[in-house]
């Protein structure tokens, strides 16, 4: 019962970012926007540091951030001794009250973070449904700040599966564009090489017509005509694809 009140009171009183952020769930599919403009919506509500690191290809790297750092940020790769690596792959988002619980781990930035959680994003594959990791949320006080509460804590994971669940769909977005451009390549080339084929049978069955007589002569003609038809198919498919 205690568990359910809080989720309900973490509902309440952050309905407005989950609304703004289920809005651009909805319609965007630019995951750098994405990302910045739900890390700034972090921001402010929590009053916290945020920053977003994203798998590319073996590497885990800084890709944006929100708040005041001391040093310079980057967007270089995350260090494997992180603990942010253990989160990601394990796939457990975690809660670090306790600067205890980050001893053993190496830091990746030149400074101490001591307080922080930390979300992994992943969303389903529709096509094979299976999880896919795509990186992490990070949560951080700074050297000043205090923990990140329990209710935070819920508040960040949930905002942590909508942003993976948009990346998903902006990837797939992004790969049915893909698709689309390959498709659209390969069309072309097809049509193209069609016509010249086409215009070479026409021109020598137009020859063949002129200095031919009889048979070959009629055979030649004929010829010339269909390559005529098949150049007029060939004008129209490319009119109704848009080539």
């Amino acid at each position: 019962m205690r568990n359910s009140g809080g989720k309900n009171d973490i509902l309440s009183r952050h309905c407005r970012d989950f609304l703004e952020i289920a809005r651009l769930v909805s319609w965007c599919t630019d995951r750098d926007y994405l990302f910045r403009t739900c890390l700034e919506h972090l921001g402010r509500s929590l009053r916290k540091r945020a920053r977003c690191v994203l798998l590319e290809e073996n590497e885990l790297k800084m890709h944006c951030w929100v708040g005041n750092y001391d040093c310079s940020m980057e967007q270089f790769p995350i260090c494997r001794e992180s603990i942010v690596w253990k989160v990601v792959e394990n796939g457990i988002p975690v809660n670090l009250k306790d600067v205890r619980e980050t001893e053993g781990y190496r830091h990746t930035l030149p400074m101490p973070v001591k307080i922080k959680a930390i979300v992994p994003l992943w969303y389903v594959d529709p096509v094979t449904q299976a999880e896919k990791k795509i990186g992490a949320l990070i949560v951080d006080c700074g050297k000043e700040g205090g923990p990140v509460s329990d209710e935070e804590f819920e508040y960040l994971k949930i905002v942590g599966e909508l942003i993976g669940a948009a990346a998903g769909k902006a990837e797939l977005v992004d790969e049915l564009l893909e698709s689309y451009r390959r498709k659209e390549a390969m069309v072309k080339e097809t049509a193209h090489n069609f016509r010249n084929r086409i215009a070479a049978i026409g021109g020598l069955s137009r020859r063949l017509a002129r200095q031919a007589k009889g048979p070959v002569m009629k055979e030649a003609r004929k010829v010339f005509q269909e390559a005529q038809a098949m150049e007029g198919h060939l004008e129209r498919f490319e009119k109704y694809m848009g080539i």
